[in-house]
């Protein structure tokens, strides 16, 4: 079974080396930057991708759900290895000491080859289910930070925001140009509100359900 690490995946986000370009960058050069981009010096920042990932909360809860999925998944498989294993060993056992006619070790052996390639095509599904679990929630991080720094980026203006991974796209670079800091708190703000706010919906639903619950139970006991 495959290694689960959504950092390797993230190559959808490092694959587009500019994170995000100003959609009117072909703007006059006397538009009035923002104040951030005033700060920094430069309409061209970065964000350490790797950085941003390893302390992103959305991207820790959806990297442990998957390693345990795929612990979950390893441990099916295993059993029924571990049967398949025992059940050949059985098999080889009674042949050698002669338990079993030629017509019955024949049909076993037929049954234990096809259990294998079963099993085999078992631990091919469960890889590509990972793998699509994997690809949404690679998906789902990509998307969260697109759509935050399209948000981020009305009001700072900046012309070219870069993603850096280990050094691969920014060599070097101003530390007044990383704003892989101002980007996380704002990810995590909103994620956090999210759950927040989700939590806050679902309570309100439990307590709606309780309360219908409690009227039909009323009703009932009135019959």
């Amino acid at each position: 079974m495959k290694n689960i690490s959504l950092i390797l995946n993230i190559v959808l986000i490092v694959a587009v080396i500019f994170l995000y370009i100003d959609r009117f960058s072909g703007k006059s050069s006397d538009t009035t930057p923002s104040d951030n981009t005033k700060e920094t010096g430069s309409e061209v920042v970065y964000i350490n991708l790797d950085s941003l990932m390893n302390s992103y909360d959305l991207y820790n809860e959806l990297k442990t759900e998957l390693m345990q999925e795929q612990q979950k998944l390893e441990a099916n498989l295993n059993s029924k290895l571990k049967a398949y294993q025992r059940r050949a060993m059985e098999f080889q056992q009674k042949v050698e000491k002669r338990l079993v006619t030629s017509s019955q070790a024949e049909k076993m052996q037929r049954n234990l080859i096809n259990e294998q390639q079963k099993l085999a095509q078992l631990k091919d599904q469960l890889q590509m289910q990972l793998m699509e679990k994997e690809q949404g929630m690679t998906k789902q991080i990509y998307d969260k930070l697109h759509d935050y720094l399209d948000r981020y980026n009305e009001e700072n203006n900046h012309k070219i925001i870069l993603g850096n991974t280990l050094g691969n796209v920014v060599l070097k670079a101003d530390d007044k140009l990383d704003i892989t800091n101002t980007i996380l708190k704002g990810l995590n703000e909103e994620y956090q509100n999210q759950q927040i706010s989700d939590k806050e919906d679902k309570e309100k639903k439990d307590d709606k359900k309780e309360e219908k619950d409690s009227k039909e139970d009323k009703k009932e006991k009135k019959k």
